[in-house]
């Protein structure tokens, strides 16, 4: 599989398989941060979510995250959760907003004041 590295500017193009002993191969890195973005890109795909979550009584909503990255096969599970979700007031930058969205055990934080 042939991928483009997200975790620095570079961009390296990598080559991402299965080696016949089933162990990750990767090719293509300039540093140890692509071998690790590739392995578990084939491995685990992750990704971290941003979102909004009503305020109750507000119309503006307040911006949320996922702490950590969360498995890329529940990201509706967590974008569901965030719309079902009203948060009260007063909240603070770190709060968290939903302990374990979604089955897993990355928590909803918020990213501003309110």
């Amino acid at each position: 599989m042939k991928m483009i590295c997200i975790n620095c500017p570079k961009g390296c193009e990598l080559d991402v398989s299965r080696g016949a002993d089933g162990a990750v191969v990767v090719t293509g890195h300039s540093c140890p941060r692509g071998e690790t973005y590739g392995r578990s890109e084939l491995v685990n795909p992750t990704r971290m979510v941003t979102g909004l979550v009503r305020v109750a009584g507000m119309r503006k909503p307040l911006p949320v995250k996922t702490r950590t990255p969360v498995p890329k096969g529940k990201i509706p599970d967590v974008l569901f959760a965030l719309h079902q979700t009203t948060v009260q007031l007063p909240v603070k930058i770190g709060d968290v907003i939903i302990p374990g969205v979604a089955g897993t055990d990355v928590d909803i934080v918020a990213t501003a004041n309110m």
